[in-house]
């Protein structure tokens, strides 16, 4: 596959998502959740011993065919947040796209389509050129010159990548490659090492007090509240299934307040 002219139709299509969605902020970090709410139903459950970080299947519901992502939030917030990217990719069936925009024939492979879903979620949370001047920028911050460059101090900078974007270490890894930033022989010595360098990985995010990587540990249902307070007004409900709902999610009643009618707004315009 031509992948240059491959990012180049991806990046088309990240830019009518955008204007879609209405998102005008370039790095979108984890407002790709409340992105991909607008889209889907999102279901935040952690599983500790689960190595997959979220998937999306479609469901028929009330004759219709919606569409489910589940995230694992016992992983660390940066994964969640490009597996979040990675799903809302497929809910836009972006290899398809892809694939008749480049006009190839036939219907892309499942590695085809993992490949191209996961180039549009690093363009969609790392836009080419707003990650190749942010790289740069930290280089230069850093005291650190283009060609040669320490293994450390290149963690350094893709640590700062990390923050920058929130995203994993993988994904910059790879985007480095992408944008032409690091010939991939690098990118293989990287992962040859990839024990050591999770572990350096491990103690810059700590030195710079990040929370990439820990896990939300969230346990809800996007828009569950709402459906959950509609049920209880409702009669004839099933009390014992909506009270196992709110404990499993750990939905907690909102506490009563007093009536007020409180005026908002500017005094000078009244």
């Amino acid at each position: 596959m031509d992948w240059k002219e491959i990012d180049k139709v991806i990046q088309k299509i990240v830019s009518d998502i955008k204007d879609k969605c209405i998102v005008k902020n370039v790095a979108i970090r984890d407002n790709i959740f409340g992105i991909l709410e607008d889209n889907c139903t999102v279901i935040y459950y952690p599983l500790e011993n689960e190595k997959n970080r979220g998937f999306h299947i479609k469901r028929i519901v009330k004759n219709e065919l919606e569409d489910f992502v589940y995230i694992n939030t016992a992983k660390p917030i940066a994964e969640q947040i490009f597996a979040a990217a990675h799903e809302f990719g497929h809910i836009f069936e972006v290899s398809d796209k892809v694939w008749k925009m480049m006009e190839y024939s036939g219907f892309p492979t499942e590695e085809d389509e993992e490949n191209i879903t996961n180039r549009f979620a690093a363009e969609l949370l790392m836009p080419a050129e707003v990650f190749k001047q942010s790289f740069l920028e930290n280089m230069k911050e850093s005291g650190i010159k283009s060609g040669k460059v320490k293994v450390d101090d290149l963690v350094r900078v893709m640590v700062m990548q990390m923050n920058a974007f929130m995203v994993p270490y993988e994904a910059v890894r790879r985007r480095l490659v992408e944008v032409g930033l690091m010939q991939q022989s690098a990118a293989d010595f990287l992962e040859s090492k990839e024990e050591e360098i999770l572990h350096l990985v491990e103690l810059l995010t700590q030195y710079q007090n990040s929370y990439l990587e820990k896990g939300t540990g969230r346990k809800t249902i996007s828009g569950i509240r709402e459906l959950i307070e509609e049920a209880e007004t409702q009669e004839n409900i099933d009390d014992f299934l909506v009270k196992r709902i709110k404990r499993d999610l750990e939905i907690v009643d909102m506490p009563e307040t007093d009536e007020l009618e409180i005026n908002i707004g500017d005094k000078d315009n009244e």
